[in-house]
């Protein structure tokens, strides 16, 4: 097959796609204030009906008048009448109106501003107009103050902790405007990448807390640590964790449960006697034996002179064959603990009689040749640790006959097991402290902010955090006190800035990159070209993922065959740079790309000339421009094009195809430790074709697809943090289909578009809302033309913050170019996308968050070079 040939293989469609992008119009909504204004307005000078006394209920008005609501002979409105307001007879004061039964003053009443029922988003009411100053606890983070006001809350949502650009890590909550990990989980690395990696409550090293390591033969259990089944703490100290085992003379069911002498421990009944042991005084302990003559094979059992010898089962005159004669007793000097082959050898603690041998009972040796028996225990021992030669390290304690670090000293730095080796050691998870290791190792010390700053939201320590820090009038601008901007200037990260710059464009911090200007709080134009300069050789399915500041793409198919080699687009500079090839995966196409935040994660895929999957990967670090392998043990099963997304502590790989046939299933990576566990099964997602799927960055949702012929519209929801699957609703949902548009909208899902059983496109959709498990239709007025959306072919989403982008897809045979904005605030479609240059079908489409990238792929039949770039 050409590189120009479109892989049909990868699907079996019966559709079509395209590609394309809208510009984003914002329309204020101001004049409804004023509208609603009026007609209260017209209410307040209504005049006082009936001649009665105000609060005569009277009696001439109609049967269905509510009850309460006739005063003065007249049925009034109690919601809005100002003589009459909630009440007969409460009559509104000057300059106040009726507000749904309450009287207020609307011209600074934040719910009621300009008019009844005209609400300010969070923001202060001054003069009847919704000003663009917060109320205390929200802020204006997407500078749209007209449509949806002051729309954060800054102490709840950890997506904007106690500022605008203040990101919970993954894991957290955001408590009063603090980060935080969610219950049990913790943050032990202090790093933004991994966010709250620990499960507080299951994990040994940092159990309920991050570093309380559970000590030897303990486990953690709800964030305690507590000791393992047939261990105990005995002896008290943390550092060796429940050195006893049970079960043993010294502890039988408990700490200090000891057998007394001539008695072993059965496991169950406590203790017993002994073989060849009998407890014939009361007192405690089995001092008699059995062999003896005076207690022959029983306490009242004593032996004759005539039978004076006892073989520990009966008196006789004499020893039988094969018996040895010691003291008048008959034994087997083979087994005889008491007579060990010979007579008057006994066997110590810990010892037994093995053919005439004394040994060691398991797990014990005779290290001091002056000392009965077996006294050194080897399991527990750290001077005789495994063996009677091996001593561990000072500060190290012996477990199971291996030597490790103590509870209380968990760090091998070498020569000793120690608190800490280093400041690293010592990280408390709190950005706002100094951790420091003291004393050689032996204690963390942690400091909080310097004098002069504090800790803001745990994220970092800072000149100030809000406003209400600094002094002499100044503001909080990106930590900073700062003088308050004039000359139309604003504050932005600690500078006073123009929003009619290319760099802060409408709002702090909207820059519009490489090939626009700012025109009028603009971004202009929508579409900017990609430079060719210093590109890769273009291709076709190249797994591409956004890393914050740079497109990254990796692999594919050119048209001298598969590639693994790679680049880095910065829209900032329109610029390409090279990655570095060593170390990477094998050449292949369709294969997962996503971003940690500090590594590029690339995995499955598969070659071009054949169907089926791969299960290898590799991490790349922009930073060193080097590959590593990613481990396969325990890899999900080979597949091309799996959905891969990072949830903020793993890599989450589910679904794809092998052989031409969808595959279900998935497994987590985790890129530090290098390891991969399964995906829960229990209640899963089953194998689809054109599945819709959307990240919320807690949830992976899937909706819809088809198995053979038949298409659903089931939808799924998994939580990788706890492992879980669950059922979205089926009432309301969209109807079958399959291969729609997905996009999450910061709070809910949007499904749309996508095509029926018979292949024909369709143009309905519905939202998904996970705080009401609940769906809702939506408005198809004004909504793109019908299309579907064709994996890693044609068909792109993005969230603008305020609005959903869907663009692209097929209708038919045609690949689309153009798209359509969603508003969820207005529950409209509204500003429409231009067409795109090219189709970039099977090409690279990423949205950064605020643009989508386009480059390469198929333009009809051949490849192209371009690349472009559309900005809402």
């Amino acid at each position: 097959m050409s590189s120009q040939e479109s892989p049909a293989r990868e699907t079996r469609h019966r559709r079509p796609t395209t590609g394309a992008r809208w510009p984003l119009l914002l329309a204020l909504a101001v004049l409804t204030g004023a509208c609603s204004l009026l007609a209260e307005s017209a209410l307040s000078d209504k005049p006082s009906e009936g001649g009665q006394d105000a609060t005569s209920t009277g009696g001439g008005c109609a049967p269905d008048c509510p009850d309460g609501a006739c005063c003065g002979g007249a049925c009034v409105a109690l919601d809005m009448d100002r003589e009459h307001c909630g009440a007969c007879g409460n009559a509104c004061g000057d300059g106040e109106s009726c507000c749904g039964g309450s009287c207020t003053n609307v011209l600074n009443d934040p719910s009621h501003c300009g008019a009844c029922g005209v609400p300010c988003p969070h923001t202060l009411c001054v003069g009847g107009h919704c000003s663009s100053e917060c109320v205390f606890g929200f802020d204006n983070c997407d500078g749209n103050v007209v449509t949806n006001g002051c729309e954060v809350d800054l102490r709840s949502d950890p997506e904007r902790c106690g500022g605008c650009s203040l990101r919970c890590p993954s894991g957290a909550i955001c408590d009063e405007g603090q980060c935080a990990c969610a219950p049990s989980l913790l943050d032990c690395d202090n790093l933004h990448d991994t966010g709250c990696e620990i499960d507080g409550s299951s994990d040994p090293a940092n159990c309920g807390a991050c570093g309380v390591t559970c000590g030897p033969n303990m486990e953690c259990r709800g964030g305690v640590c507590g000791c393992a089944a047939g261990y105990a703490d005995c002896n008290g100290s943390p550092d060796d964790g429940c050195e006893a085992r049970l079960g043993t003379e010294a502890d039988c069911r408990a700490c200090g449960d000891a057998c007394a002498s001539g008695m072993i421990c059965d496991g169950v009944g406590g203790c017993a006697c002994a073989s060849g042991r009998l407890d014939c005084d009361g007192a405690p302990g089995c001092e008699a034996i059995t062999i003896d003559p005076t207690t022959c094979g029983a306490c009242d059992v004593r032996c004759a002179p005539e039978a004076a010898y006892c073989d520990g089962v009966a008196c006789a005159a004499g020893c039988a064959a094969g018996l040895a004669a010691c003291d008048s007793s008959c034994v087997d000097t083979q087994v005889s603990p008491f007579h060990c082959g010979a007579c008057g050898v006994a066997a110590g603690p810990h010892q037994r009689c093995d053919r005439g041998e004394l040994v060691c009972d398991e797990g014990f040796a005779d290290c001091d040749p002056v000392a009965p028996g077996c006294e050194s225990d080897l399991t527990r021992d750290p001077r005789h640790c495994g063996a009677c030669s091996t001593t561990c390290k000072p500060g190290a304690v012996c477990v199971s006959g291996a030597c490790a670090c103590g509870a209380l000293t968990p760090r091998d730095c070498g020569t000793a097991c120690r608190a800490c080796c280093s400041d690293e050691d010592c990280s408390d998870g709190d950005g706002c402290t100094a951790d420091v290791c003291e004393d050689g190792g032996a204690r963390c010390k942690s400091t909080g902010c310097a004098d002069g700053e504090q800790c803001c939201s745990l994220v970092a320590c800072r000149q100030c955090c809000t406003s209400a820090d600094c002094s002499g009038g100044e503001i909080c601008s990106g930590g900073a006190c700062i003088p308050p901007c004039g000359g139309g200037l604003v504050a932005c990260e600690g500078k006073c800035v123009s929003l009619g710059s290319a760099e802060h464009c409408g709002a702090c911090g909207n820059a519009c990159l490489s090939g626009r200007e700012c025109r009028t709080g603009q971004c202009t134009p929508a579409w900017a070209p990609m430079t060719r300069t210093g590109a890769p050789a273009p291709r076709q399915m190249a797994a591409a993922t956004w890393i914050g500041n740079a497109l990254f793409l990796w692999g594919g198919r050119t048209l001298v065959g598969d590639v693994g080699d790679g680049a880095l687009y910065d829209p900032a500079r329109d610029t390409w740079s090279t990655i570095g090839n060593e170390g990477a995966p094998s050449p292949r196409v369709l294969a997962t790309a996503a971003w940690t935040g500090s590594r590029v994660l690339v995995w499955g895929g598969g070659s071009f000339a054949s169907p089926l999957g791969l299960s290898t990967g590799g991490v790349y670090d922009p930073a060193a421009r080097t590959w590593r392998a990613m481990s396969t043990t325990n890899a999900p099963a080979a597949r091309r094009m799996p959905i891969g997304v990072w949830t903020g502590t793993r890599l989450l790989i589910w679904g794809g195809s092998a052989g031409g046939a969808p595959v279900a299933g998935g497994g987590l990576y985790n890129p530090i430790a290098d390891t991969w566990t399964p995906a829960s099964s229990a209640g899963a997602a089953p194998a689809r074709e054109g599945v819709a799927w959307a990240w919320s960055g807690t949830e992976l949702y899937l909706f819809g697809g088809e198995a053979g012929e038949a298409t659903t519209n089931e939808g799924y929801a998994y939580n990788p943090t706890t492992d879980v699957w669950r059922s979205l609703p089926s009432a309301g949902a969209p109807s079958p289909r399959t291969e729609a548009f997905a996009v999450w909208m910061g709070d809910r899902l949007l499904v749309w578009g996508g095509q029926d059983q018979e292949g024909v496109a369709r143009k309905g959709g519905a939202i998904y809302d996970p705080a009401a498990d609940a769906w809702r239709g939506i408005d198809d007025k004004g909504a793109p033309s019908e299309r579907s959306r064709v994996e890693r072919r044609t068909g792109w989403t993005g969230w603008t913050g305020a609005h959903a982008l869907v663009a692209g897809g097929r209708s038919g045979v045609t690949l689309r170019r153009d798209g359509k904005l969603y508003d969820p605030m207005t529950m409209a479609w509204g500003a429409n996308m231009s067409a795109a240059g090219k189709q970039h079908a099977y090409g690279v489409g990423v949205w950064t968050g605020t643009e989508l990238i386009l480059w390469s792929g198929l333009d009809g039949f051949a490849l192209v070079p371009d690349g472009e770039r559309f900005r809402p």
